[in-house]
């Protein structure tokens, strides 16, 4: 959310500051989660600052959750801490803690101004008129459990964070030419290469694995060969624009929403201009003359400034669009007439209007169905939020998503045996979904005895949403899959004869064969690559990156390499170097200030990790593994 406050702001400083929120929500209004701890100690210390162990085991159970909302329940906290997820957690943390001191000793104040416009500006806190929305700034402070003070409190701390590494580092915009020239040239060198195709399907058929053989492999490849997770879902959703078609507006409120908005439904006087500039008074007066006298204006143009007819033109523009000091000249113009010479800034001007488009203005009435269902949406996107109030009061009562959706006089939407992913139990897609990523992540966390759950929409709406059965994932029976264990265990046989078939053509061109008499034994044709670029989508889709990233690691023209195919990875390649060109110096020359911005990019990267060092150094941290431990339950 608050990235979304300072966007624009570089990546290298905004990109924990979603991470801050949510560590620090930790430490208010858990009172029985903090008093759980009674082994004592704090986590880390940070110079004057602790991070605690209720601050850090939140910090650490948000992270897991944020997790298994993306992966899946199979995610566990065993997991987890396999992964370091501890550790990186804690890091931030203690990140966070030496940036905000580090930025108090260096007197970095944030006003509450800047903090308000942070706020106001954010686009996640915007209505649909795009300006600040008191409603969905209280609805996210109500849904991720803060108060507006905390909320505030947290932004200045980041702002402050991120005003003192702006200052620091935010300039680093140049490298060196010759670095930036070396890379693109490391980057664009192209090359190419002859080949050949070892069809796998041309070999010799493997024989049928044994038992055995199905068996091990069957086993050794269990995520191959397991049903995923299915569950059954029921709900229903609520639309802003559902709800504002049972939304009363009065005749009164269509002329205030008129009046607050009546230069929304005007059109300004648009001119076509043509103009000539002149330097001083006394050539524009001898131009004006000129045309007074039948000189035509382009003709006049063209004699005067050697202009062409294109220079001459300015476009349709409405008043504004002008210089303030010929506008009202311009726009008094009589069609078609050339005005006296007017002056501005930019020197003495003769004009021309060569067409008229006359401004309008949509009357009350005209605009009626547009305000009317603006009023509604508005107030349709209030009462929503006291509609899901009551619903959450509903479900709170016991009531059930059958109670509710009647009571909503609204139809339930079913789908069953639905994957992680949206596709139901044929493969296909189910179409019936909300196309809204959060309803299939949430809904998956639901177990099958659960509540009804309310997943929140961006535009103010939301879905009411029940698991109805949830089938696990499980290994489906050997039986079930034997056919596909089979082919997948040919189709290994076949892909690695033609690997070994690649290698030993390979080892006869490296002793001086011809690639044309091996191609022919292997009834393929000799191949030319296109150009093909380092460590991008290979030009020639035929070879891997595999066989690319060889090609770019052969010292010189000649050498030969192996490789998988692309289009068919059960086939093999092989290719033989037979050019390398040097990177087009334009090429460069058209890469050249965006690469130099990636690099400055990394550097300023760079930069902060030792500053953040020095910080560290200078403020210090000490770090008790025993209260760590005892935070994440280890």
């Amino acid at each position: 959310m608050l990235q979304q406050m300072r966007s624009g702001a570089a990546s290298w400083i905004a990109k924990g500051l979603m991470i801050l929120l949510i560590l620090s929500f930790g430490v208010w209004g858990i009172a029985d989660y903090i008093g759980g701890f009674s082994g004592g100690g704090d986590v880390a210390t940070v110079g004057s600052a602790k991070v605690s162990q209720p601050e850090f085991a939140d910090a650490y159970r948000r992270e897991v959750s944020s997790l298994q909302r993306r992966f899946g329940s199979a995610f566990t906290p065993e997991q987890a801490r396999q992964l370091g997820l501890d550790e990186t957690v804690l890091n931030r943390l203690i990140e966070d803690k030496l940036y905000v001191q580090a930025a108090d000793k260096l007197g970095i104040m944030i006003t509450d101004e800047q903090v308000r416009a942070a706020i106001t500006n954010a686009p996640a806190f915007k209505g649909i008129t795009g300006q600040f929305d008191r409603l969905a700034f209280e609805s996210y402070l109500r849904n991720e459990g803060y108060s507006e003070g905390m909320l505030v409190a947290l932004l200045r701390q980041d702002l402050a964070r991120t005003q003192l590494l702006g200052s620091l580092f935010g300039s680093i915009t140049t490298v060196p030419n010759a670095m930036v020239d070396t890379i693109l040239g490391y980057r664009l060198e192209r090359r190419l290469a002859e080949y050949i195709v070892v069809d796998a399907a041309k070999l010799p058929a493997p024989a049928a694995p044994s038992d055995a053989q199905i068996e091990n492999y069957y086993k050794a490849n269990p995520l191959a060969y397991t049903a995923p997770e299915r569950r059954s879902l029921a709900w229903f959703a609520v639309t802003p624009q559902q709800y504002a078609a049972q939304m009363p507006v009065s005749d009164e409120e269509l002329r205030e929403e008129y009046d607050a908005h009546r230069s929304a439904y005007v059109t300004p006087e648009k001119r076509a201009v043509e103009q000539v500039v002149f330097a001083t008074e006394a050539e524009a007066k001898a131009a004006y003359d000129a045309v007074q006298k039948g000189e035509d204006f382009i003709a006049m143009a063209a004699r005067l400034q050697k202009l062409k007819p294109d220079d001459v033109k300015l476009g349709t523009l409405t008043k504004t669009e002008l210089p303030a000091s010929i506008a009202n000249a311009v726009f008094a113009l009589p069609l078609n007439t050339v005005g006296e010479p007017a002056t501005s800034p930019f020197g003495w001007h003769l004009a021309r209007v060569t067409a008229i488009q006359p401004g309008t203005t949509k009357s009350l009435d005209e605009a009626k169905d547009e305000l009317r269902q603006q009023i509604a949406l508005r107030k349709a996107t209030e009462g929503l939020v006291k509609l899901r109030q009551q619903i959450d009061d509903q479900i709170a009562g016991g009531a059930t998503l059958d109670e509710i959706a009647t009571a909503q006089k609204t139809t339930l939407v079913r789908a069953a045996n639905i994957d992680a992913q949206g596709f139901g139990a044929d493969g296909k897609p189910v179409d019936a979904l909300p196309k809204l990523p959060a309803f299939l992540s949430e809904s998956f966390d639901l177990d099958a005895d659960a509540e009804p759950h309310i997943v929140d929409q961006p535009d103010g709406g939301f879905i009411l949403v029940k698991a109805t059965d949830v089938k696990p994932a499980a290994l489906r029976p050997l039986a079930d899959v034997k056919d596909n264990v089979m082919a997948a265990l040919q189709q290994r046989s076949r892909s690695e004869a033609a690997a070994e078939a690649a290698k030993q053509i390979a080892e006869r061109l490296r002793s001086g064969g011809d690639l044309g008499k091996e191609a022919a034994s292997a009834d393929a044709t000799v191949q030319l690559s296109a150009p093909l670029s380092r460590g991008g989508q290979p030009a020639d889709r035929a070879l891997s990156p595999a066989v690319v990233s060889a090609l770019f690691n052969a010292r010189q023209p000649g050498d030969v390499v192996t490789g998988p195919a692309g289009a068919n990875p059960a086939n093999a390649i092989v290719a033989r170097l037979i050019r390398v060109e040097a990177a087009d110096p334009a090429a460069i020359a058209r890469q050249k200030d965006q690469t130099a911005q990636q690099l400055a990019g990394g550097i300023a990267q760079d930069l902060v990790q030792q500053y953040r060092q020095t910080v560290q150094k200078d403020i210090g941290v000490k770090i008790d593994p025993a209260a760590r431990a005892r935070a994440t339950g280890l």
